[in-house]
């Protein structure tokens, strides 16, 4: 099961940046566009190897809201299904920033406290569990949504980490959401330019 995450994430890896390659064409031409990067990242060497095990090497497993981010990312730019709405995608990526800003400088040893200690018990779950409730009463159903997602994965073990924040988050989430809200920031002022 965990090895076929670990190849499932890598093809979520490849299959987002080849819709962000096909982006400039319009939605019936994308699908070509990903379909031939797809073959092409099969089929030619890098090095003398297989792009798929660089990336599998690079990154690894992903955690559970990387491949929902990923997988909702491909769906909304190849298909036009938005499933997730634009105040949920805000809420989820301020949530991911601050939990990374608590884990990762401490795990580097910036601090006394290690937060990662926690994931290894029920702490974190129940943690995020009592968030998802908090989530859901403040009408963010959503977010509570992904984040009972996230919990239920952990509980069954879905990947090959035995902890919690492993399924919460990981470094290359953390990276890009700084990323994502900028672009989302612009988006919403282009969108209210667009309507005044």
């Amino acid at each position: 099961m965990s090895h076929l995450m670990v190849n499932f994430s890598t093809l979520l890896i490849i299959l987002a940046f080849a819709t962000f390659i096909s982006l400039p064409f319009k939605r019936p031409l994308r699908w070509g566009v990903v379909t031939g990067l797809l073959i092409l990242s099969v089929s030619i060497p890098v090095a003398g190897s297989n792009p798929w095990l660089w990336i599998n090497g690079a990154v690894g497993e992903l955690s559970i809201l990387t491949v929902v981010v990923l997988t909702l990312f491909i769906l909304r730019k190849l298909a036009g299904m938005h499933l997730v709405e634009c105040r949920t995608r805000v809420h989820l990526y301020f949530l991911v920033l601050l939990m990374g800003f608590l884990l990762y400088p401490a795990t580097l040893g910036l601090s006394q406290f290690d937060p990662y200690a926690l994931g290894y018990g029920v702490q974190l779950s129940l943690l995020v569990l009592s968030l998802a409730i908090l989530y859901w009463v403040f009408q963010q159903r959503q977010v509570a949504v992904l984040l009972l997602i996230v919990v239920a994965a952990g509980e069954i073990g879905l990947l090959t980490s035995l902890n919690s924040w492993d399924y919460l988050i990981d470094p290359l989430l953390w990276l890009f959401t700084p990323a994502l809200l900028i672009v989302m920031y612009f988006n919403g002022l282009g969108q209210a330019k667009k309507s005044a």
